[in-house]
């Protein structure tokens, strides 16, 4: 897939009019439009649209990527349920770009990594090699855009993720102090931890700013706007879940966040040790197992070995293998290893041509 572009646009709030639909289709033929959502796929050409005019007049969230390594999310607010004030505090870099049009707010969030690996590219949104898609491209959009009504209500954790990708981005000044920062930073739902990883944000800043992060807000179930003023008036009931001012600079959060990564890196090296030793002493276990079964007459195994080789072709030469591995060990334990040696060099002579065989036979180490 040599280029590959997705355009997608959601209208959340309120489904759009026939006329507006109509205004939206004369901008393209071909996207895939309903009264809520706009799609449209490039694989050659590009969208004759203006997609900062299209969110100002229609649209409540956006979302761009091309395979190339440039993403962008678009979000849009009432302004009187986020404040353009607010909405700058955290938006303060070329990643992060807040601004009012009419009676809304809107907030730009940009990645754009020329150096992105293709297989990092088809691993998040699902492509094969030859472009093909399973549809997973179509649900960050919608995922990310619930995280809308959570702002609204006084949840600034998107905000806040909105400055630290500036700051990982290097926006920021390295003696920049962050701005106020929110509770709950550190369990962070399922739209805002989409977010981080549309847009790339590392995960070990994240942890590194959440250090400081008080416990999360207490959560309803309704994420509607209907909700924003109970959850509001239960902020102000609760200054402890409020954003406090942690007043952490740039300079102190990217220390931070190396540290973070070296504990990260330290507790998966310590839990891939604990892993592959717990794997090491079950296949010992499975090993005695067998052993015990074939200690019995180690003829027939030799025999089992020379009918896997001979009549059923390299799809149980592996099985031959551990059979021989076992027989080995077996020799060790009663102490015939010269006379395994013997028939094992003998074994190898009678298939000199089984290329397969040997290199794994080779890999065993017999």
């Amino acid at each position: 897939m040599s280029e590959y572009q997705h355009y997608q646009f959601l209208a959340a709030d309120r489904p759009l009019t026939d006329e507006q639909l109509t205004e939206i289709r004369k901008l393209t033929t071909r996207a895939a439009l309903t009264r809520t959502t706009f799609l449209n796929t490039y694989q050659w050409g590009d969208f004759k649209g203006d997609c900062d005019q299209l969110m100002e007049r229609y649209y409540d969230g956006h979302l761009y990527f091309a395979n190339w390594g440039y993403r962008r999310i678009i979000l849009r607010w009432p302004a009187q349920q986020l404040p353009l004030s607010v909405a700058e505090r955290y938006c303060s870099g070329e990643s992060a770009e807040a601004r009012e049009h009419g009676k809304h707010v809107l907030i730009t969030l940009v990645s754009d990594d020329e150096d992105c690996e293709l297989d990092d590219f088809n691993d998040l949104f699902d492509f094969s090699d030859y472009g093909q898609d399973s549809g997973r491209e179509e649900e960050w959009l919608p995922t990310i855009a619930r995280a809308r009504p959570d702002v609204a209500a006084g949840d600034l954790r998107l905000l806040y993720l909105a400055w630290l990708l500036c700051l990982g981005n290097g926006d920021l000044n390295e003696d920049e102090v962050e701005p106020p920062l929110p509770a709950g930073l550190a369990a962070l739902p399922e739209p805002l931890v989409d977010l981080a990883t549309f847009l790339r944000i590392d995960p070990d800043l994240i942890s590194a700013a959440a250090a400081l992060s008080p416990p999360p807000s207490p959560h309803y179930n309704n994420d509607q706007y209907t909700v924003a003023d109970l959850r509001r008036r239960c902020s102000l009931e609760h200054p402890d879940t409020a954003p406090v001012e942690a007043r952490r600079t740039v300079a102190q959060l990217k220390a931070a966040a190396l540290a973070s990564t070296a504990q990260r890196l330290t507790r998966e090296e310590r839990e891939r040790a604990d892993h592959e030793e717990a794997q090491r002493q079950l296949a010992q276990a499975a090993q005695r197992a067998r052993i015990d079964v074939i200690e019995g007459d180690p003829e027939a195994a030799w025999n089992r070995v020379h009918e896997m080789i001979a009549h059923q072709r390299g799809r149980n030469y592996p099985a031959a293998v551990q059979l021989l591995e076992d027989l080995a060990v077996l020799a060790g334990r009663n102490g015939t290893t010269e006379a395994f040696t013997a028939r094992y060099r003998a074994l190898r002579k009678q298939h000199p041509t089984k290329r397969a065989l040997l290199r794994l036979l080779d890999a065993a180490k017999l």
